[in-house]
């Protein structure tokens, strides 16, 4: 069993000692539970597992101090508020401690910040690693309060760079209090602004700030899931809410009539536009703006399929009482947190019936699993 040096002190990952089949099985069970607790009777689809290493395709590292040294890694367990030096990642990258030891050695006399006092300078690292094409993206996340030679860093990722296919290299500046990272701004220092990620058919540009989900290799599969479970015959409209950059919307559009994508934020649809432009997509279109608003003041009528991928949070009890009111023929619902899951589907059982849930295992040796149902009105 491949046992990451760091287990169980990391906070990352929980059940790495836990054979992989049991893993699976704990995650159907939980499901089975809720679909009792909830009374929804449905069929449960066996659960779709992959590569349970090196699967993710970003990762966030904080930078801190222990002992007077600076470290780049991961919060304890146990002790959360700590950082422990991170030496390799094996839900990560096979690359993830030469490119962690290679900052900590540039920056080692650097201060971190401070999340008490709100004083230092670095704060975060950001790696993306896109699995199909095997390029990196770096993001360096630090305050205002001090300097950085941008220059010995340049060089320092071109050496890196004859091991590991680093594409692109940004600085991002954040002064927020809170300990998540914000883009308060950013700026390209080396390379292409974009990372490009190919699943099926298809090409995407991830940017530094982009959302995508976590494992590509687990999204291609329910991607070419859902657009084998529609059925569509090429006349349907298919309305995506919080579609992101606009992946299971252009995984459909070619099969279907048009599509039109809603998403809040506008950085977010211009990369799901250049995402349409360069897959010659062209009978699809986004709209930024919050999905309430799109459901209030909008014509639904005409709509085949509404897709639904929120937030872990789920769908708010206004969005649900509108998704009521908008009565599409069919729902695909796809959300990374089955208790929401199925609250919100108990809440849409007055005019709909589930065809079925199916998970997929996208977060081996956590807790966490994606699920997919189709819902079909009554």
């Amino acid at each position: 069993m491949n046992i990451c040096q760091h287990f169980p002190d990391c906070g990352g990952c929980r059940f790495q000692d836990t054979p992989y089949p049991e893993q699976l099985a704990g995650k159907e069970d939980r499901i089975k539970g809720l679909l009792e607790e909830f009374g929804i009777e449905t069929e449960l689809k066996p659960i779709n597992s992959f590569d349970p290493w090196y699967y993710r395709n970003k990762m966030e590292f904080t930078f801190s101090q222990e002992e007077g040294e600076l470290v780049c890694g991961l919060h304890r367990k146990a002790e959360k508020r700590k950082v422990f030096n991170a030496k390799e990642c094996v839900i990560f990258s096979e690359h993830a401690g030469m490119i962690l030891d290679c900052l900590r050695e540039f920056f080692s006399t650097q201060a971190p910040y401070n999340t008490f006092t709100h004083e230092g300078f670095l704060r975060h690292l950001i790696i993306r690693n896109t699995k199909f094409t095997g390029q990196f993206m770096l993001g360096i996340v630090t305050s205002s309060q001090g300097t950085m030679d941008t220059e010995g860093l340049k060089k320092k990722i071109v050496s890196l760079n004859e091991q590991i296919p680093i594409k692109s290299l940004y600085w991002i500046t954040n002064d927020s209090f809170g300990d998540a990272v914000t883009f308060q701004k950013k700026e390209l220092l080396l390379g292409e602004p974009f990372v490009t990620e190919i699943l099926g058919d298809l090409q995407f540009r991830i940017y530094i700030d982009s959302f995508f989900q976590i494992n590509s290799r687990g999204i291609k599969t329910l991607y070419e899931k859902i657009r084998q479970y529609a059925h569509v015959t090429g006349k349907e409209k298919i309305l995506d809410l919080y579609c992101g950059v606009g992946s299971i919307g252009l995984f459909l559009a070619r099969d279907v009539q048009y599509v039109w994508g809603v998403e809040l934020r506008e950085e977010i649809v211009q990369n799901a536009k250049v995402n349409a432009q360069l897959n010659n997509i062209e009978n699809i279109s986004f709209v930024c703006t919050d999905v309430r608003r799109f459901l209030s003041d909008s014509d639904t009528s005409g709509i085949d399929i509404m897709v639904l991928n929120p937030p872990r949070s789920g769908l708010s009890k206004k969005i649900k009482r509108k998704i009521l009111r908008a009565h599409p023929p069919r729902i695909v619902y796809s959300s990374c947190n089955p208790q929401t899951l199925c609250e919100d589907i108990s809440d849409l059982a007055s005019l709909y019936r589930v065809d079925f849930i199916e998970p997929f295992d996208f977060f081996p040796h956590t807790p966490h699993v994606e699920c997919l149902t189709f819902l079909e009105r009554k």
